[in-house]
């Protein structure tokens, strides 16, 4: 009995490894990369047993590697999150035009890597750009809304906020701080990366988002970088030399992807990109 209860112990733990394994190659074989705004996947593909021309099983191997990559690739795309409430699975399920668009772009993705192992099988690493004029996830999953109406940004609720520093610009007579973007401190909220957030104040005003910007801005460079600090490489990229930077209050979201601001705040950011035009640029920073 207890040599039996010793075997199903063993089978047992022989399973768990086996699954564990599994899914940590499922895990590896793709990686969204939001600092660097990828998408990789790789695939791994073998020749026909029978074929014994080498070179036509390479061939096979990396068609077959080829083809498993594209599928990852898809998957990886498909949990993308668009808003901190909908994927890019629920966009494909909703618009036709959305999934056709991400299928035909997988399947014209050049590789960035491969290679042969010795006992003839073949790796693949496809890679897709989150945002893009070209090629990238961002022309799919911005078509539907490309003939929205575009809104203005609202009106701030104090027009008296003093946002100006000691770098002033003038713009029709109205004094600016000269910001050169927008730093969002959201560190330690657990927020999310999404490729189209919405920044709101207190009293659940949105007061940015993709439907205030030009569509084609929006999906060449995306609404906003993510980064870990207010000034690291990624933020004086995108933001500059001299951002406005807010503390956010909270996120927000089914996936807390929205930075939430203080009424207070967000009339600052308001009123600062009313001469310094920071938000319509897109030189938005979340920093994590």
């Amino acid at each position: 009995m207890t040599n039996k209860i010793f075997k199903s112990c063993m089978a047992l733990a022989v399973a768990i490894m086996m699954l564990t394994a599994t899914v940590l190659a499922d895990q590896a074989a793709t990686a969204v990369d939001w600092e660097k705004g990828v998408i990789r996947a790789t695939g791994l593909g073998a020749g026909k047993a029978k074929t014994k021309n080498k070179g036509i099983r390479r061939a096979q191997a990396r068609r077959a590697a080829t083809m498993d990559a594209q599928r990852n690739l898809a998957e990886a795309v498909e949990g993308v999150h668009v808003t901190s409430e909908s994927s890019m699975r629920d966009l494909e399920l909703e618009y036709d035009i959305v999934k056709t668009r991400v299928d035909a772009t997988i399947k014209n993705m050049t590789e960035v890597d491969a290679k042969f192992f010795e006992d003839g099988t073949c790796e693949v690493v496809l890679q897709m750009p989150i945002f893009g004029s070209s090629n990238s996830v961002a022309q799919a999953a911005f078509e539907p809304f490309r003939n929205e109406p575009k809104e203005s940004f609202p009106q701030p609720t104090n027009v008296n906020i003093n946002v100006t520093t000691n770098v002033n610009t003038t713009v029709g007579g109205v004094v600016g701080g000269g910001y050169t973007g927008l730093v969002v401190d959201c560190s330690g909220m657990g927020l999310e990366s999404v490729m189209s957030p919405v920044i709101k104040n207190s009293n659940g005003q949105n007061i940015y988002g993709h439907r205030n910007l030009d569509i084609d801005k929006v999906i060449a460079n995306g609404m906003a970088s993510y980064a870990y600090s207010a000034n690291d490489s990624i933020s004086r990229e995108r933001a500059g030399n001299n951002p406005l930077v807010i503390k956010a209050q909270r996120v927000d979201g089914t996936i807390k992807g929205n930075p939430v601001v203080s009424v207070a705040d967000a009339d600052k950011i308001l009123i600062a990109n009313q001469t310094d035009m920071f938000l319509e640029n897109c030189n938005v920073v979340f920093v994590k």
